[in-house]
């Protein structure tokens, strides 16, 4: 397993993390209940600790809980062996967030989280602004003062400018945000501003939420028998030096250890610079 430097928080975290929405949604990219996948999933988590993940995401809105109780679980017993981030609804007043902390930390069994993110989705100028100057901000660095949580994170699906304002702020320790090889927008300027503020930088959907496999099975399915899509996927999102972490859904066994062994082969085939003109790459 490679480990990379998350920013400013110094944490030597796996560049591959566990992704716990899986666990938590019922029907995640594919039909099953999570309820009843927790068997499934709590052994796909020692696993991965075996092979040297480190880094477990998850959120309290991922099952109501459900996913945070769930590693919380496994973790009781290895807390010592991992990195947790989840999150807070990005809707919430200050008494709400530490709350929502609080019952974080119930649900995982620990007495402290890592990293803690506002959830966002697709985070508005309002938003922002709420979240930083209406009691949001300070709920969590409250938490931060009491050992409740060590790092403060925010999570955006779109690289625009309410992860920038996050970035320059100070405020923020890490950034989780979209990028994959279907959606460049976060190469420029989002990543490298991150690099230049020593702001950790996490990676949702690295694997196209499953968008190239279907592409290609629709397209050209021949080239499915000798090329994988996953690994293409994920080669590309870590063939970036600035990210510290690509998130992968995951559920099953067989899934940790396709994701490992991508990692192993470090295979970084895509050499890449950044095209500051169009904001993507070129090859």
């Amino acid at each position: 397993m490679e480990y990379r430097r998350l920013g400013r928080t110094n944490l030597n975290v796996s560049c591959v993390g566990f992704g716990g929405a899986p666990m938590g949604l019922d029907n995640y990219l594919e039909p099953y209940e999570a309820q009843n996948s927790r068997d499934v999933v709590i052994d796909s988590l020692h696993t991965a600790l075996d092979k040297g993940l480190n880094y477990m995401d998850t959120a309290q809105g991922y099952g109501n809980g459900l996913g945070e109780s769930i590693i919380g679980a496994v973790l009781k017993e290895r807390r010592h062996e991992a990195y947790i981030a989840t999150k807070v609804p990005s809707n919430l007043g200050y008494d709400d967030v530490i709350r929502s902390v609080d019952a974080s930390l119930k649900h995982l069994q620990t007495d402290y989280i890592d990293v803690m993110q506002f959830h966002g989705g697709y985070l508005t100028e309002e938003d922002y602004k709420r979240i930083v100057n209406d009691g949001p901000l300070d709920a969590l660095k409250r938490c931060q003062e009491q050992g409740k949580i060590r790092f403060i994170g925010i999570t955006n699906e779109v690289p625009d400018h309410v992860l920038l304002w996050s970035i320059r702020s100070g405020s923020f320790d890490v950034i989780q945000v979209r990028y994959n090889l279907f959606y460049q927008g976060a190469a420029d300027p989002i990543i490298p501003e991150a690099a230049k503020h020593d702001v950790g930088v996490v990676v949702m959907r690295p694997l196209t939420s499953q968008s190239l496999y279907r592409f290609m099975k629709r397209v050209a399915p021949e080239s499915l028998k000798t090329v994988n899509p996953h690994q293409i996927a994920l080669d590309f999102v870590l063939s970036n030096p600035d990210v510290s972490v690509a998130i992968c859904g995951m559920r099953t066994i067989r899934e940790v250890l396709d994701n490992v062994s991508t990692v192993d082969e470090k295979e970084w085939r895509w050499d890449f610079k950044l095209d500051r003109g169009q904001g993507g790459v070129q090859f």
